[in-house]
C-alpha cells in the first residue's frame, strides 16, 4: 500500500478549498446552460404586428413576441433614469391598451416613447417594443422625485397617478424598446461562462496537484513498496 500521512491542517483547509472551486464551477457551468436556453427562447419568439395580439394572444416562452405597431401617446410623459450604454431618461406615456374582450373595461398601458440623455436630448425612438413586467429597483436606486418628473423606482401607482390615472386601469407590464438581445443576456455570453468554468476547475486541479506535491516533498506520501 502507498505510505500517506496527511498534514490535518493543510487537508482541511485544501478540502475546503476543493469543495468551493468545484462548487463555482459547477456554477458556472449551470449559468451558461440556462443563458443558453434564454438565448434560445429569445431567439423563437417571434413578431406582432399589434399590441392586441401581443396582450390578448397565448404567446408560449419565457419572452414575449416583438411588437412592430403603432404606440399613439397622448399627454405628458414620464423619465424614468436607466443605463442605455449610457446614462439617460427613458420617455414613458400612457396608451389605451386593447381589448381582450368585448365587455372589458378600458385599461391602459406604460409604452416607452424614446431614450434621452442627461442633456433632454432625445437620442433613439423605439421602432419596436415588447412587454415586460416592470423593472425591479437597484439597490442603491434614488427615490423618485415627481415634481422634477425624474423617476428612479418603477412604481405603477405613482407614476399612474403622475399622470392622473386610476393606478387600477394600469396594466402590470410595460412596453419598453425591444433593442435586441437583453444586457443581462449579452454581456455575459454562454461561452464567458464556460471559461470561468475551466479556470475554477484549472484551479481545482492545481490545488489537488499542490496539495500531492508538497506531501511527496515532506515524505508523507510515497508510493507502494515493491514486494
Amino acid at each position: 500500500m502507498p505510505y500517506f500521512r496527511p498534514l490535518p491542517v493543510l487537508t482541511v483547509f485544501s478540502a475546503l478549498a476543493l469543495a468551493l472551486l468545484l462548487t463555482l464551477g459547477v456554477w458556472q457551468m449551470q449559468r451558461m446552460e440556462w443563458k443558453a436556453q434564454r438565448i434560445a427562447a429569445y431567439a423563437e419568439r417571434g413578431a406582432v404586428t399589434s399590441f392586441r395580439e401581443a396582450l390578448c394572444g397565448a404567446h408560449a416562452g419565457i419572452f414575449g413576441p416583438s411588437i412592430t405597431a403603432p404606440a399613439p401617446l397622448a399627454g405628458p410623459q414620464l423619465r424614468y433614469y436607466a443605463l442605455r450604454g449610457q446614462p439617460g431618461w427613458v420617455r414613458i406615456g400612457l396608451m389605451p391598451a386593447p381589448a381582450c374582450t368585448p365587455d372589458e373595461p378600458q385599461r391602459y398601458l406604460f409604452v416607452e416613447s424614446g431614450f434621452e440623455d442627461l442633456d433632454g436630448t432625445i437620442i433613439a425612438r423605439p421602432q419596436a417594443w415588447r412587454l415586460e413586467v416592470f423593472p425591479r429597483p437597484g439597490r442603491f436606486a434614488s427615490g423618485n422625485d415627481p415634481d422634477t418628473n425624474q423617476w428612479y423606482i418603477f412604481d405603477r401607482d405613482m407614476m399612474a397617478q403622475a399622470l392622473d390615472t386610476d393606478p387600477g386601469q394600469v396594466l402590470e407590464v410595460w412596453a419598453r424598446a425591444d433593442l435586441g438581445l437583453p444586457t443581462s443576456l449579452s454581456q455575459t455570453p454562454p461561452s464567458k461562462h464556460l471559461g470561468y468554468a475551466v479556470t475554477w476547475f484549472g484551479l481545482a486541479a492545481a490545488l489537488i496537484g499542490v496539495y500531492l506535491a508538497l506531501h511527496i516533498a515532506r515524505g508523507r506520501l510515497r508510493p507502494a513498496a515493491r514486494p
